[in-house]
């Protein structure tokens, strides 16, 4: 039985890729297949933000990548004209311009291209910016992912530093009502209560995952690709397996900055997107 201590010590250890698994084969990890990892990114609309995030993934992602886009029906032209300079870099394996923007579009696309993943595989929100400090994302997801065949769905960290407070929102838009200023911000999000410190290679908050997500394709397979992370992570929960993010990958989310980029942004369709019913924005 190796001691708690010890066995963080190990599993940090594995995750930077400093530990010969041959010194402990009884705790020796499932084995990282060395191939392409897909990833879908979302997109909908808002082109400053697709053009940062599309830009930050094709220049932080490892070359054996293979992306697919899945753009859900977005009536500004400039997202499109935003997709058409990332498939002029050769960046997509495959680019989907769906009629309609609806919640399974992702579950088609995933079922199209199911054939192609691997064990692994990414989905992603177009409004992700990855902090450099994440260097080889995808491999350092996969590394902690095959250490641990429990984990079915690892996601990655906020960094706060693009956290708007409702005071300084309140100054730049004083006759907004305050439910719609805490949406612009995303104050009621989980992301703002994520732990400031995490010395873990893998946390599980509540609700768990991010925005960038690394998912075992055969779990999938039992949930669906689930669109919203709080649903997906309660799907693949009842399958008794875990979920979890880890501070070795880093993003800025984008969508924090909505209040100075995007003021109206139309929350009433992200909420049919997602099933949600939206709140009553005239109180406060």
């Amino acid at each position: 039985m190796i001691p708690d201590r010890l066995r963080k010590r190990l599993e940090r250890a594995i995750d930077n890729g400093k530990w010969r698994y041959r010194m402990l084969p009884r705790w020796r990890p499932e084995a990282a297949p060395d191939i392409p990892i897909t990833i879908l990114v979302r997109s909908w609309n808002r082109p400053l933000h697709l053009w940062a995030s599309l830009d930050s993934l094709w220049r932080e992602s490892s070359a054996s990548c293979r992306f697919i886009l899945i753009d859900n029906a977005s009536s500004d032209p400039l997202t499109h004209k935003v997709i058409d300079a990332f498939e002029r870099r050769g960046m997509f394996v495959a680019v989907y311009r769906m009629s309609e923007n609806q919640s399974d579009n992702q579950q088609v696309i995933y079922d199209r291209h199911r054939a192609e993943f691997g064990p692994y595989v990414v989905l992603a929100d177009a409004d992700v910016i990855l902090c450099p400090s994440s260097g080889d994302w995808v491999r350092r997801m996969r590394r902690i992912m095959a250490a641990r065949p429990s984990l079915a769905l690892l996601g990655s960290v906020v960094d706060p530093v693009d956290f708007v407070t409702l005071e300084q929102a309140r100054a730049l838009e004083p006759d907004l009502p305050e439910p719609v200023l805490r949406e612009l911000i995303k104050a009621n999000s989980a992301e703002r209560r994520q732990p400031r410190r995490m010395l873990a290679s893998v946390i599980n908050p509540y609700p768990p995952a991010g925005r960038l997500l690394m998912a075992r394709t055969a779990v999938l397979d039992q949930t669906g690709a689930i669109i919203g992370a709080r649903r997906l992570c309660e799907a693949i929960e009842t399958t008794g397996h875990d979920v979890g993010i880890t501070p070795r990958v880093v993003h800025r989310h984008l969508s924090l900055l909505n209040l100075f980029d995007y003021p109206a942004y139309d929350y009433d369709q992200l909420y049919q997107y997602l099933g949600h019913a939206a709140p009553d924005r005239q109180a406060g």
